[in-house]
């Protein structure tokens, strides 16, 4: 038996004149009276943990944007001839781009400083034209969305509500929201959204 054995082992000894007094130090009490503590002191603990509010968090537009109506109606959106102009005219820009990019990387060694300024010129100009034709496209999406979201608003808050109340949430929290540093997908509720969602007829 080693130092360490002895000593659990061990009974302090309090001996006064007239009465000798054994106290037993904690780490001796036996197994089943630590085992009735513990749980005594876990117990409501336990309670608390499971009766506890709950933190989660949620990304509406993607809820939203999952269900199988919306993707229908984005499938029906991107053959709008607005969008479908647009597209192709950036998808157009884009291969111009490269061109010259290309280009003015395989000659510029060769090229005199003006038409070297001039090809940079030429570039410029294209990623600008890339620019606008992608903030209209863009500004067409968006509105788009705007759209669905407002469509979607009433039957979303619905289905917000009954999780809330289902799964006892104290604190639900926007996915996009810049205080929402990281969400542990645990916490996410967002697909349980678009579950419920595709359910509305």
């Amino acid at each position: 038996m080693n130092l360490i054995q002895k000593f659990n082992r061990a009974e302090l000894s309090v001996t006064p004149r007239r009465n000798q007094v054994r106290v037993r130090p904690w780490f001796a009490l036996s197994p089943a009276l630590v085992a009735l503590l513990l749980a005594l002191v876990l117990q409501p603990l336990q309670a608390y943990a499971q009766n506890a509010p709950k933190i989660a968090v949620v990304d509406v537009q993607r809820a939203v944007l999952q269900t199988e109506s919306v993707k229908k109606k984005l499938e029906q959106f991107k053959k709008k001839p607005e969008f479908k102009e647009n597209f192709k005219e950036l998808e157009s820009l884009e291969k111009e781009y490269k061109k010259l990019l290309d280009r003015y990387e395989k000659d510029r060694a060769v090229m005199s400083d003006e038409k070297r300024e001039g090809e940079k010129r030429k570039i410029l100009e294209k990623q600008q034209d890339m620019k606008y034709v992608a903030s209209k496209l863009q500004q067409v999406r968006d509105e788009f969305l705007e759209r669905i979201l407002q469509e979607r608003a009433a039957d979303t808050q619905k289905v917000l509500e009954g999780l809330v109340r289902e799964q006892a949430i104290g604190l639900l929290l926007n996915a996009r929201a810049p205080a929402v540093m990281h969400a542990d997908a645990s916490y996410d509720l967002s697909d349980q959204v678009t579950e419920r969602l595709n359910a509305i007829k």
